[in-house]
């Protein structure tokens, strides 16, 4: 039963790296309805689920199904999605990164246009699946995309945010798309550019820019996939769960206080210091009272700043949830157990 509490806790409470920028919203505010942009290729558009509308079937329905359905607008020029409440999206099946020469168009390409006309507080960017397809230079995926990124955050509000996503493993034994690879080549091939994504990631984070990551590779198994490339209706439906707990996440911590809005700011703004990774209380020491303060952050009990986030990531994987406790209370049994053994 803790471990069930623990877990609800952290689905509903774990703040990613990026939204420590201390998003916030006045009480007039509060019911401005959100524009939320699901950006990418065919797996955004929902090529060949069944019903239509891909993960973003499942995706509005729970946040209609608990109670924000009046404080989200889906953006983007294209529309389609079997009984989705808001069908508008912004995803393109075929599409790359940007454009390749003889075959396939980029996201890149109108990029700037996409966001001016359809500008959005949140966008939900998964792209590259089709580069790896075409085979495409596939060593500076990481570049073109970082392209792309440097667009939509030059156009976000100011606590506005961008989820960029891994891309899911693909089959090779299913030649439906290509027959380029072999297995092992084609998952080398996602693995390569899934390591880019993070890197950029990590590097747009530590210049302050306002973008998490999303690791849809860890939500998807091959087992998930219709086609080799697409996911199954079940797959969809998994992607749908994943985006409601990472927009939630930033609807709920939208509204820290004005005071704590603050003393981020400052933070981010001010000359870096270092992070001692475990360092939670901000004490310059890490004992008992560390361990206390994550486990109250993580039931919801108690907010931390920035620089407290970032301290609990010790795994530093963006996220603050029970891994990182454990990794805290192995470090702490070393200390107290093993380098004090009179204690």
């Amino acid at each position: 039963m803790k471990i069930r509490n623990i877990t609800a806790a952290l689905t509903a409470g774990v703040l990613t790296a990026c939204m420590c920028s201390a998003l916030t919203v006045s009480p007039e505010e509060e019911k401005t309805t959100l524009r939320v942009m699901p950006l990418g290729d065919s797996i955004t558009d929902g090529f060949t689920g069944e019903p239509v509308g891909g993960y973003r079937l499942t995706l509005g329905h729970m946040l209609l199904e608990n109670g924000y359905g009046d404080q989200i607008d889906f953006v983007g020029p294209n529309w389609g999605g079997d009984g989705i409440i808001d069908p508008n999206h912004a995803g393109y099946s075929g599409y790359a990164i940007a454009d390749i020469p003889n075959q396939r168009s980029g996201i890149y390409n109108f990029s700037e246009w996409l966001m001016e006309n359809y500008p959005a507080d949140v966008v939900l960017l998964q792209i590259g699946t089709n580069d790896i397809l075409s085979s495409y230079e596939l060593d500076t995926m990481g570049d073109r995309l970082e392209l792309l990124v440097d667009v939509v955050l030059n156009a976000l509000p100011e606590d506005g945010l961008l989820y960029l996503s891994t891309i899911p493993y693909m089959d090779a034994d299913v030649t439906n798309y290509t027959d380029a690879y072999t297995v092992e080549e084609m998952d080398k091939a996602v693995d390569d550019y899934n390591a880019q994504i993070k890197a950029l990631v990590s590097r747009k984070q530590a210049e302050g820019k306002p973008i998490a990551q999303a690791d849809i590779n860890s939500v998807l198994t091959k087992a998930d996939l219709l086609d080799g490339v697409h996911p199954s209706a079940e797959g969809y439906e998994k992607m749908g769960i994943y985006w409601y707990s990472k927009l939630t996440d930033y609807i709920n911590h939208k509204s820290h206080s004005s005071a704590e809005t603050q003393a981020s700011t400052e933070e981010s703004d001010s000359i870096p210091v270092k992070i001692l990774s475990g360092d939670i209380t901000q004490d310059e020491k890490i004992n008992l009272s560390d361990l206390v303060l994550m486990q109250k952050y993580l039931l919801g009990k108690e907010k931390i700043s920035q620089s407290a986030f970032l301290a609990s990531d010790i795994n530093q994987d963006g996220k603050v949830n029970i891994y990182d406790m454990i990794l805290l209370k192995k470090f702490l049994f070393n200390i107290i157990f093993i380098d004090d053994p009179v204690r």
